[in-house]
């Protein structure tokens, strides 16, 4: 997968994003040539495995990251993906603990070890560049960003709360994974602008690598799904 995703404007962007965050048509089509009543049936028995929506204060951040530049496109990015990682580790961790599919665990695996490396060189890459911690990289985004990191991280802890209702088993793995589709699809949409405007080289790089890695983890969860519904 080429790693560089050229600059485009922000509804170019959205438009783009779309296509990620839209669910695979394949996965829930009726083979054969059915009514129309009964697609609709058929749909319905599989609506409770379609992931849940891309959360769309994650799009208007988005194109606030895209209207900001340099140190301040930067700490803002810092601002928002840190608090994000740390939700997916705990939806991950959630499901290391309740889960009982082993891809999904092993994906649980994976996303704790990816994004707490992340955290981890994010926030000394916010010292070292800017003498920030995370929380004053915060303080100093605009205020509008500010709002959305907000509004985001309410409705994450939505989501992790309802996640701790599931009950241990089956079931649980599916409702993580209509949750942390979602999220990733977030995080994407926030590393979208560093990965091809920041002005370090290596958040490029790290930027990259988490669209990347997040694609492919979508790619394989919406798979998962397709097949619980068969």
């Amino acid at each position: 997968m080429n790693n560089s995703i050229p600059r485009r404007g922000a509804v170019a962007v959205l438009a783009a994003l779309a296509l990620v965050a839209a669910p695979a048509a394949t996965a829930w089509s009726v083979p054969g040539q059915v009514s129309a009543g009964a697609a609709t049936a058929e749909r319905s028995k599989t609506a409770h495995i379609q992931p849940l929506p891309t959360s769309p204060v994650a799009y208007r951040f988005g194109e606030t990251l895209a209207r900001l530049s340099g140190k301040k496109l930067e700490i803002t990015f810092f601002a928002a993906i840190i608090p994000h990682h740390r939700a997916a580790i705990e939806m991950a961790r959630l499901e290391r603990e309740r889960g009982t599919d082993a891809r999904i665990r092993t994906h649980a695996d994976n996303i704790i070890a990816n994004q707490r490396h992340q955290i981890g060189q994010f926030t000394r890459w916010l010292k070292k560049w800017y003498g920030l911690t995370p929380e004053q990289a915060r303080q100093q985004a605009p205020q509008e960003a500010r709002q959305e990191i907000a509004a985001m991280e309410a409705e994450v802890r939505r989501m992790v709360a309802e996640l701790r209702k599931v009950p241990a088993g089956e079931r649980f793995d599916v409702e993580f994974v209509r949750r942390m589709i979602p999220h990733h699809n977030s995080g994407i949409i926030e590393f979208l602008e560093p990965q091809s405007r920041a002005d370090h080289p290596q958040l490029k790089v790290a930027a990259a690598s988490g669209i990347n890695t997040q694609e492919a983890q979508i790619v394989d969860f919406r798979t998962w799904l397709s097949e619980q519904g068969r």
